[in-house]
């Protein structure tokens, strides 16, 4: 407390309390007031003359609003429509545009050789190889078990003729395969034909949250403040609290060491909870593996399986294909059933398929930002001071013509086929994130694409509702798809 004392007696200090003293309260009452509003307008003024005229990045178009706020920002994730606003703006400004005050975006892959923070990185090499593909083919039973589950539902369906919520029903089923898969315990979704545990509504919160407010993330610890002070329930409450709950029940289950596991295979848990025996993890690893597991793997499996089904079933000549390649498999007896992930590696179509639908429908559709490093960079020859929150959006990279030719609108598995821009065009995909931001859950994705897809397909055809409209999107963070439509059984 010493500079409390110090200020106390310091001359100019005293001279202020006592002019205070014996200032009229009246003229303090009204004069504070107005002196704060006139610090604060300044304050403002001066950022606003600043980001107009003298701010380096004052030279990069983009919307007038955006060079003084993030407003424009904000009103396209509220909107629902970001992922399009981008691709709009970029077709009218170039690669380079301006979408708030020290908020750039490029047209350019190459954002993510930007360094990761120390944080991020040490987090990542902790868990990173239980993410590797040869791990999760490990897991193919836990996904052989909710495919089953999924398949014999759909039977339902058609034989009742039921109209299905199409991307509703295959979140259920990313649900369920991701409990399988990191707790042994399935969260039954499809079983109940909905979402109990109130997860799915949970995490859709969760995220849209992040979207809007963190455009204006000094306000969020406020938020949740004020939540936390009128007793609102967290949107992630449920999701820790079910985390947190198999954690500990499992390390129950461990120390009992006469009792033997029921499941095929290790589950993703039980391999953190070895890392965390050998010293190498906390209980505050577990829960962020486990969490994002759920929280982020389910929503981007969903996304992609329910776009894949309906661009394969509004496109008959491409699901032919399909089918033309799984029945060939079949009739050589090189396909299993349900459809192993080695097996779907030999089949280049599907391949094909899921590439091209990750590329015309990423499930991210904000920007993912990095902050310039100190030096500053170029990017998309323009230059960048350090300090500046650079970013890039999935949709604007996937939809250039001069990448993925001059019909990137159209669903064209065969443009993945035989050409030399395959590898270019690889390069570009953005699906996943890129550089060492890589979605560490790619790999249960992929996996679950690559067995779903074709199962389906050979069982089943899809009456799509409306098809003769196109199919309605909402994007904040995801880009959710909305289509409901009739499953028939295959003859």
């Amino acid at each position: 407390m010493a500079f409390l004392r110090d200020a106390q007696n310091n001359p100019t200090v005293q001279a202020i309390l006592s002019s205070l003293r014996h200032a009229d309260a009246k003229a303090i009452a009204v004069g504070l007031p107005l002196t704060l509003f006139g610090i604060a307008f300044s304050y403002y003024f001066i950022a606003l003359l600043y980001s107009l005229f003298f701010s380096p990045l004052r030279s990069i178009p983009g919307p007038f609003l955006a060079r003084v706020t993030r407003w424009w920002e904000y009103r396209a994730v509220k909107l629902g429509n970001s992922n399009q606003e981008f691709i709009r703006l970029h077709k009218k400004h170039g690669p380079v545009v301006r979408i708030g005050p020290n908020r750039p975006v490029v047209h350019e892959q190459n954002i993510f050789a930007i360094q990761d923070n120390a944080l991020h990185k040490e987090r990542r090499r902790k868990i990173s190889p239980m993410y590797t593909m040869s791990s999760m083919v490990s897991y193919e039973p836990a996904v052989d078990e909710m495919t089953h589950v999924c398949v014999g539902k759909l039977n339902e369906f058609a034989k009742e003729g039921r109209l299905v919520d199409v991307p509703h029903w295959m979140q259920y089923y990313a649900f369920d395969v991701i409990g399988a898969i990191t707790f042994n315990k399935s969260f039954n979704m499809m079983e109940n034909e909905g979402d109990t545990t109130g997860m799915i509504q949970g995490i859709r919160g969760a995220n849209d949250f992040l979207a809007f407010w963190g455009i204006v993330p000094n306000l969020v610890p406020w938020l949740i403040g004020i939540s936390n002070v009128l007793g609102m329930t967290s949107n992630t409450s449920t999701l820790v609290s079910y985390a947190m709950t198999q954690i500990d029940n499992t390390r129950k289950e461990n120390a009992k060491s006469t009792v033997k596991g029921t499941s095929e295979y290790e589950t993703f848990l039980k391999k953190l909870l070895q890392g965390e025996s050998e010293g190498r993890l906390k209980t505050p690893n577990l829960l962020d593996a486990c969490g994002s597991n759920i929280g982020a793997g389910s929503d981007t499996t969903a996304v992609t399986l329910s776009s894949a089904l309906y661009y394969l079933f509004q496109n008959p000549d491409k699901l032919k294909k399909l089918r033309e390649e799984i029945d060939h498999k079949e009739a050589e007896g090189s396909l299993s059933d349900p459809v192993t992930f080695q097996e779907a590696q030999n089949m280049p179509y599907l391949q094909a398929v899921i590439k091209e639908t990750l590329r015309i429908h990423p499930a991210v559709g904000t920007i993912l930002p990095r902050v310039v490093p100190p030096g500053g960079m170029e990017l998309s020859g323009t230059y960048f001071p350090e300090g500046t929150e650079v970013g890039v959006n999935a949709w604007v990279l996937h939809y250039d013509k001069d990448i993925y030719g001059p019909d990137p609108e159209v669903f064209r598995p065969e443009r993945w086929l035989g050409d030399e821009k395959t590898s270019i065009m690889d390069s570009m995909m953005f699906a996943f994130g890129g550089g060492a931001r890589t979605c560490i859950g790619r790999n249960i994705s992929l996996l679950e694409l690559t067995k779903v897809v074709p199962q389906i397909v050979r069982k089943f055809d899809l009456v799509i509702e409306d098809a003769d409209k196109p199919m309605d999107t909402y994007c904040a963070w995801f880009v959710y798809p909305y289509y409901n439509g009739r499953f028939k059984v295959r003859v």
